[in-house]
């Protein structure tokens, strides 16, 4: 009964009984024969007398003989051909570890049904490889960044139990270095996590109005002076909490880095195929070697406030739309151009936040 439960083994017997059975039947007819003959009765009345019976020639039995285990074989493997690729998709599957993601069942062959599951176990396999290369890098990255505000928080500690006679103003001194590296801490950990989450997101594109969203992400930095101008409306298909995540950092980067007293501004303009939001300050603008690194993951310039990711998760939502964040030069400050399609660009539907 447990081999019953192989589809190997079902497809062999059904194939045999659909083989065999014909020529089981075939042999049976042929072999029938049926014989006449007179006789003639007590009345002397002759009378035809037919008597069927089963009579095979030997030649008939062992060729039915010999064709069940050719039956057989032959069913096996048709069988065997009929779950191949089946079989290479459990094989893969075995031999994948956590450690590489990197097989692929690649093109099968047989039923549709059977390609169809190898492509999709492909597509898991690309997915789980993806989710897996963002978590090692979001490790990586949260390790590298929070090595500093900790060794700052320990080398603080060091300094006043190391002093002999420690005074309030040596504790008042190393509990502000403490204080700014734990808000440091606070801040880069809730921007990774935010970060992550961006990246496993599934863009939800539906009718937004990025002239009321910017107006709204203006209202937000109040009492920061942020003046939104241009188009009155501008609808789009877009992720509306992403995109409203993307212009809040960008407004939040210029309110940063403008000089007080001055207006952060966000120009909004309508394309023919795309919505294009710009954001400027009047600060002192980045200089030109460092244009090319400005949207680097932590990356900040000359140490400026901030944790370096506000851009790059930025420009990571816009590439997700199909569109993109660039560094618009000449004018004082900075400007930074937010472009997003109008329409769910043809090449990239609905998916995942996640470059």
């Amino acid at each position: 009964m447990r081999a019953l439960k192989s589809l190997r083994v079902r497809l062999a017997l059904t194939g045999s009984l659909a083989i065999y059975l014909p020529v089981v039947v075939v042999f049976g007819v042929t072999a029938i024969t049926q014989e006449s003959y007179a006789v003639v009765g007590g009345d002397g009345v002759e009378r035809t007398v037919s008597r069927t019976g089963i009579e095979p020639s030997g030649w008939a039995v062992l060729t039915v003989v010999l064709l069940l285990p050719v039956t057989c074989a032959l069913a096996w493997w048709w069988s065997g051909r009929a779950v191949r690729p089946f079989e290479r998709v459990r094989a893969a599957a075995e031999r994948i570890e956590g450690t590489d993601l990197g097989l692929r069942v690649g093109d099968a062959q047989g039923t549709t049904e059977a390609v169809a599951l190898a492509a999709a176990f492909d597509s898991m396999l690309d997915r789980l490889e993806r989710s897996a290369a963002v978590q090692r890098q979001l490790v990586e990255e949260a390790s590298h960044e929070l090595r500093t505000p900790l060794a700052v928080l320990i080398t603080g500690a060091d300094v006043v139990l190391a002093h002999p006679e420690p005074s309030l103003e040596l504790y008042r001194e190393g509990l502000e270095r403490s204080r700014s590296a734990a808000h440091r801490l606070r801040d880069v950990v809730g921007e990774l996590l935010v970060d992550a989450r961006g990246r496993a997101r599934v863009i939800d594109r539906r009718p937004v109005d990025l002239a009321a969203l910017a107006r709204e992400v203006a209202a937000e930095f109040a009492p920061a002076p942020v003046a939104v101008s241009g188009a009155a409306s501008a609808e789009a298909a877009v992720d509306g909490p992403s995109v409203h995540r993307a212009v809040g950092n960008l407004v939040g980067n210029a309110v940063k880095h403008a000089p007080e007293g001055t207006v952060v501004g966000i120009e909004v303009a309508v394309e023919a195929t795309a919505v294009v939001l710009t954001v400027s300050d009047e600060g002192p603008g980045i200089a030109e070697a460092d244009r090319e690194r400005v949207f680097e993951r932590f990356w900040r310039g000359d140490r400026a406030p901030g944790t370096g990711l506000g851009l790059p998760i930025a420009r990571q939502i816009a590439q997700a739309h199909g569109g993109d964040v660039e560094l618009v030069e000449g004018g004082p400050g900075c400007r930074f151009r937010l472009t997003l399609p109008r329409g769910a660009a043809p090449d990239t539907p609905q998916g995942t936040v996640a470059p």
